[in-house]
């Protein structure tokens, strides 16, 4: 399955909308991402890989328990987006670093996306800086 860009910017602005510290999948599946999709689950895999979110009690896992037989179960646990999510999220809501990655990176690993939304984001950052200095 391939990263769909919009959906993972779609699910990281669904974590950071909660008028709490923390959301969880039923919260996720009102604002329309759906716990029970593969897409869903690809995605959140890739969140949890990149420490992007994380349990609140500090343990492992987003609460998906993966069965001998290839199924799997949900447990409802407090979930939130880490600093390293928002910073992430931030970066991707810019419009040049958007764009970037939608056409020059439309096929990139989770980890390339984040590596090169940061330094687009932080040379972005520098040009508005160099405008007070």
């Amino acid at each position: 399955m391939k990263i769909d860009h919009e959906y993972l910017k779609g699910l990281l602005e669904a974590f950071e909308c909660s008028d709490k510290p923390e959301t969880d999948i039923q919260k996720l599946h009102d604002l329309g991402f759906s716990y029970q999709t593969p897409e869903f689950l690809f995605h959140m895999r890739l969140l949890d890989d990149r420490n992007l979110i994380a349990r609140t009690d500090g343990d492992s896992g987003f609460g998906f328990f993966e069965s001998a037989d290839g199924g799997g179960s949900w447990a409802l646990l407090p979930l939130r987006l880490t600093a390293n999510g928002h910073d992430f999220l931030e970066a991707i809501r810019n419009k040049e670093v958007w764009k970037a990655l939608k056409t020059g990176f439309k096929d990139a690993s989770i980890g390339t996306l984040v590596t090169v939304s940061k330094e687009l984001f932080n040379r972005i950052l520098a040009k508005q800086l160099d405008k007070y200095i």
